[in-house]
């Protein structure tokens, strides 16, 4: 039996793609035989350090296709190119797929996965909760959906927001929990910190625009730096993240929330949404949770910050090392492990 991860041909920085890549390795690890699948014959990501298992099969992709009547990732010029490198490559690169693997989807697929391979056991990696029916329409006869499939096995969320949310929407789901570790090898507490304000530049832009404007036109950032965090290799997050004395979460809408965690990890002050997912550990002994687009109380809460940061530090300094001892803890690689390897032996005795 081969555990196949379907993963999209994308090499820039994702926590979804980095967090396939690790459950793969963490499965063949421990005794299982996990893959992830890749639809061009030689692709790999590498903007992180692995040595990931990868196989390819164009075909399954071209199927995802065919049903949502367009290419999954890519404009259909550059479709017509992959299919030639492709056909080249068939023989010598094609993984077959047989009817003892089991599939696993992201939830970004929509709603035809089901059609798919028909007769494979499949299940959902569900990273990105709120995205589960970005590509369903408003038609009450169309009932097609891979969560109420015979094939679908389980599926496995990254929150208990995201259970919450599956278990309300579709029942009769076989659904598991998975907590991640974050990687205190890269991410840990550093006591000298920099006057530095770390975000991802992505993640709602117009909010991010709207904060740090009212706060340059008010002059309460005449003295501190920005750093975007964008298109960095892991080891350039951790170090800017590291130094950074404060970060500012615009996440919305999350499955999880992987980049305000990993902030905490590194002791930053983290101010911010904490975009569902996250409320679990957006806790205000050491953050400051915002609701949701509430761009005056997301100001007044980080000027009060930075009016009283110069003269308190010390107290900042210790929220930081509060949050990173949370995070280490609560969400420890060891505890990752230990829920892949429970979960799957689950699934695999279903």
């Amino acid at each position: 039996m081969k555990l196949i991860f379907l993963c999209p041909d994308i090499n820039k920085p994702s926590g979804g793609i980095k967090q396939i890549y690790r459950q793969v390795d963490i499965l063949n690890n421990n005794g299982f035989n996990a893959f992830v699948l890749h639809e061009v014959p030689n692709f790999k990501c590498t903007w992180f350090n692995n040595k990931t298992q990868i196989i390819y099969n164009y075909d399954v992709f071209s199927e995802i296709g065919k049903f949502e009547n367009q290419s999954v990732t890519l404009k259909s010029s550059l479709k017509k190119l992959k299919k030639r490198i492709y056909k080249f490559f068939k023989k010598k690169h094609t993984t077959n797929i047989g009817n003892n693997d089991i599939l696993v989807f992201p939830e970004v697929y929509g709603p035809y996965l089901g059609k798919v391979l028909k007769g494979v056991k499949k299940v959902i990696y569900n990273q990105g909760v709120y995205q589960t029916f970005f590509k369903y329409n408003l038609d009450l006869n169309n009932l097609d959906t891979p969560y109420r499939e015979s094939d679908l096995l389980a599926v496995i969320v990254n929150s208990n927001d995201a259970k919450n949310y599956l278990r309300y929407s579709f029942p009769n789901l076989k659904l598991f929990r998975l907590h991640y570790g974050i990687d205190k090898i890269n991410f840990y507490f550093e006591k000298k910190k920099k006057k530095q304000i770390a975000f991802m530049p992505r993640r709602l832009r117009n909010d991010l625009v709207q904060v740090i404007n009212i706060l340059k036109f008010k002059g309460l950032l005449n003295d501190w730096e920005l750093v975007a965090i964008d298109n960095m290799s892991e080891t350039e997050v951790s170090m800017a993240l590291r130094e950074s004395a404060i970060f500012l979460s615009f996440s919305i809408n999350e499955g999880f929330g992987m980049p305000p965690a990993e902030a905490m990890a590194s002791g930053c002050i983290v101010v911010g949404y904490p975009g569902n997912g996250g409320l679990e550990f957006f806790k205000e002994d050491f953050s400051y949770p915002i609701p949701d687009r509430n761009i005056q109380e997301y100001v007044k809460q980080l000027e009060s910050i930075l009016i009283d940061y110069s003269l308190n530090n010390e107290f900042y300094i210790d929220k930081g090392k509060k949050a990173s001892d949370f995070i280490l803890n609560e969400y420890a690689m060891e505890v990752e492990k230990q829920d892949i390897v429970k979960i799957w032996s689950e699934i695999i005795n279903l």
